[in-house]
């Protein structure tokens, strides 16, 4: 996966070798949109531990537009140079609280890459899922990829359909804190 849209994915929303599928595996028919048209977000990046890794966060608007949620950066005081990006996508609950988020690939049309989100209150925690680090998460914990329905294609870990990727996020979310946290502005 080219690192530049790895790098705009993983600011915006709401997962680098990142979490791909060929075809959408939440259609907007099926979609769940918790996050009202027009809320504004300030993202922090998180520690390993759980904490902010610093006070001045990044900033988005989430919209929408023909059933998919549009996420737009509009500052990015880090230095990130994210401002302007803009990345398309659409949510669906998989357990209470707990959302998979499905980002449209912008240079490869028909695909698209995965991140666990869950609603915490006014505040949103994401988790990247990255697959080197996901393979090894796993290994640490006696698991193959293979057995949540995963499969390792070049640097990414690609799933087939949506049972498969929400056994994947779940067992991320028991395993692994979140690396990012949108609070509601």
């Amino acid at each position: 996966m080219r690192r530049r849209n790895i790098l705009s994915i993983a600011a915006f929303l709401i997962l680098a070798g990142c979490f791909i599928s060929t075809g959408d595996l939440i259609k907007p028919a099926d979609a769940d949109y918790p996050v009202a048209d027009g809320t504004h977000f300030a993202i922090y990046s998180l520690l390993a531990d759980g904490t902010r890794a610093g006070n001045t966060p990044d900033k988005a608007v989430v919209t929408r537009k023909d059933g998919f949620y549009v996420m737009t950066m509009t500052e990015s005081p880090n230095k990130t140079g994210l401002e302007g990006n803009v990345m398309t996508g659409l949510m669906k609950a998989f357990e209470t609280g707990l959302y998979a988020v499905m980002v449209q690939d912008p240079e490869k049309p028909g695909h698209n890459l995965y991140m666990l989100a869950r609603k915490d209150g006014a505040r949103w925690l994401r988790w990247d899922l990255v697959c080197p680090d996901f393979v090894n998460l796993a290994e640490e914990n006696g698991v193959t990829v293979a057995s949540m329905g995963v499969t390792i294609v070049s640097s990414d870990c690609e799933v087939k359909d949506f049972a498969s990727l929400t056994k994947a996020m779940r067992f991320v979310h028991e395993n692994k804190k979140p690396d990012w946290e949108y609070v509601v502005e």
